[in-house]
């Protein structure tokens, strides 16, 4: 993977163990649908309405099947949001990249809204749905809904809810009959995380666990009027 992310991101799975097809690549879609449903922990201020982040996801899988190694690096997203309404925010994410000689590009777009009229923060519903499309043999759509509680422990107040993440993957370019032509998940997680103030930066360490595959992510956060 170029750009400036490390890790090697891999979506070839040509030569995957055909009796271990499904299990072996399924953590991998479960970190790149991860990553397209993520939830940016947001304060909300009507005196700044728009805010830009960059996501860095790292996923680990628990199953011990991968094809790759148990740590996954999700996609880097860049994100953005709109506050259309003291309890209503638009998002949206997009990012590229280069694996194995594919440009893989994905994006995915959702709103965040307010359940709480008196206080629209205290509890959140996240929805986002999204699509990775590029690599050679293999594409993933993924829909993610949580509920999200803000302000939990008044001493070290911390973001805590619950969701589930689907995705419905595509398999393509690899002619052999034991290999299905789609491979679909669901998963449901708990979500905890924290928005630390850095001068003009909101910087949010965020975690998500499942007794599969759990993911952490750290996002830089910019705020504009």
């Amino acid at each position: 993977m170029n750009l400036l992310f490390g890790q090697s991101l891999s979506y070839d799975i040509s030569k995957v163990d055909k009796s271990k097809f499904v299990s072996s690549v399924k953590p991998l879609l479960r970190s790149t649908s991860f990553s397209l449903g993520h939830h940016q922990l947001v304060k909300n201020n009507l005196n700044q309405r728009f805010y830009l982040c960059i996501v860095f996801p790292f996923g680990y899988d628990l199953t011990n099947r991968s094809f790759i190694e148990k740590s996954i690096l999700g996609l880097p997203l860049l994100q953005s949001s709109l506050l259309i309404s003291n309890n209503l925010r638009i998002n949206g994410k997009i990012g590229g990249l280069t694996s194995d000689n594919d440009v893989i590009n994905y994006y995915s777009y959702g709103f965040s809204l307010g359940l709480i009229k008196d206080d629209p923060s205290l509890w959140i519903a996240d929805l986002s749905v999204g699509k990775m499309d590029g690599p050679k043999y293999i594409n993933c759509r993924t829909f993610d809904f949580s509920i999200i509680k803000s302000n939990l422990f008044n001493v070290f107040p911390l973001y805590i809810g619950v969701g589930n993440n689907q995705f419905n993957s595509r398999i393509f370019n690899i002619n052999d009959e034991e290999i299905p032509n789609n491979i679909s998940g669901s998963i449901n997680y708990i979500m905890i995380g924290k928005i630390f103030s850095f001068f003009k930066w909101d910087i949010s360490p965020q975690i998500r666990l499942n007794i599969d595959f759990s993911q952490f992510s750290i996002s830089f956060q910019k705020k504009f009027e």
